[in-house]
C-alpha cells in the first residue's frame, strides 16, 4: 500500500476521474478504480458514550507532504535540479469537512463529505470541483470511513446518456480519498481502546494490510491525552516504519490532532517517507 504511494508523483492530488455528463456511443463505459483497503480485525475497542446530531459539521484541516528522491536526468544542471526536487516534495494543504445528515441505530453517523485544496475551501460550493465529495460514516471511535463498492458500474439510459452520474462521481472519490488516510482510522481505534490507567500504559491493535498481511500496532499512552503508534514491517523488498502520534477526545469521540510519518527504505531503490497531519478545528 505505501510502496504504491510512494510512486505517485508527489504535489499530486489523488483523484478518481469523474465521468463525464455526455452521450456516450458503442457500449458501456467501464471504469476501474483500484485502491488499497486497510481492514481492521474485530478487536473490541472501547466504546464512547458520545452524541451525534443531525447537522453537525465536523471539520479537520490536513496536510500531507511525499518526501522522495527525484531521478535526474544525465546532464541536468544543480539549479534545475533543485527546482525539480522542490516541485516533487511540495507540501499539500486540504480542508475535510463532515456534514452529519442521519444517525444510525449502532451509533454511527452517516455523512456528506469533501476533501478540498485548502485554497478553494471557502470559495462557494459552484466553483469547486465536484470530484472532492464522496459519502462517509464516522464512527463513535472517531474512525472515518468513505463510501465505495468497486463493483459499481455506470447505467446507461436511451443514448448512452449515464443515469447514475452523481453516485458514480461519489463513489469514485471514496475509493480514492481513503487512500491520504490509510493509518488515520488505526490511530483512532487504537486510541479509543486505550485503558483507563496511568500514563505510559501499553496495548495493542492488530489489523490486516493489503500489502504486507497482518502486522501489530504498538500503543502507549505517554501523558494526560497523548497517545504514540507504532509499526514496523521488513521483508526482503523493503523496510517500513510508521510512527504517529495524537489526542482522541472521549468525550466527542474524535481524534484531535493526529501526525504521522511514514518512513520506507526499498531493498533496490531510493527511500520515501511521508508525513502526514490532521487536525481539529474547534
Amino acid at each position: 500500500m505505501i510502496a504504491r504511494l510512494s510512486l505517485v508523483r508527489p504535489g499530486t492530488v489523488r483523484r478518481a476521474p469523474t465521468v463525464s455528463a455526455q452521450r456516450l456511443g458503442g457500449g458501456v463505459v467501464k471504469r476501474l478504480v483500484i485502491i488499497s483497503v486497510v481492514g481492521l480485525l474485530l478487536i473490541p475497542s472501547v466504546a464512547f458514550a458520545v452524541t451525534r446530531t443531525v447537522g453537525q459539521t465536523i471539520v479537520y484541516d490536513f496536510n500531507e507532504i511525499i518526501h522522495s528522491t527525484a531521478s535526474v536526468p544525465a546532464g541536468m544542471s544543480q539549479q534545475n535540479r533543485e527546482k525539480m526536487e522542490a516541485a516533487q516534495n511540495k507540501p499539500q494543504s486540504f480542508v475535510l469537512t463532515l456534514n452529519l445528515d442521519d444517525i444510525l441505530v449502532d451509533g454511527k453517523a452517516h455523512a456528506k463529505a469533501s476533501l478540498v485544496n485548502s485554497a478553494l475551501a471557502n470559495a462557494p460550493a459552484s466553483l469547486r470541483d465536484p470530484s472532492s465529495n464522496f459519502i462517509a460514516t464516522l464512527a463513535p471511535d472517531g474512525e472515518i470511513t468513505a463510501q465505495y463498492d468497486p463493483t459499481m458500474q455506470p447505467k446507461t439510459g436511451a443514448g448512452g446518456v449515464i443515469l447514475n452520474l452523481t453516485d458514480l462521481n461519489l463513489n469514485n472519490v471514496g475509493g480514492q480519498v481513503m487512500t491520504h488516510f490509510p493509518y488515520f482510522n488505526v490511530f483512532a481505534k487504537g486510541c479509543a481502546m486505550r485503558p483507563h490507567a496511568a500514563a505510559h500504559a501499553a496495548w495493542h491493535d492488530t489489523m490486516m494490510d493489503s500489502l504486507v498481511g497482518q502486522r501489530t500496532f504498538d500503543f502507549v499512552a505517554t501523558e494526560k491525552d497523548r497517545v504514540t503508534m507504532k509499526g514496523d514491517f521488513k521483508n526482503q523488498y523493503m523496510s517500513q516504519t510508521i510512527s504517529a502520534s495524537g489526542d482522541c477526545d472521549p468525550a466527542t469521540g474524535l481524534v484531535v490532532d493526529y501526525h504521522e510519518e511514514v518512513n520506507n527504505v526499498m531493498t533496490n531503490g531510493p527511500p520515501s517517507s511521508i508525513t502526514r497531519d490532521l487536525k481539529l478545528r474547534q
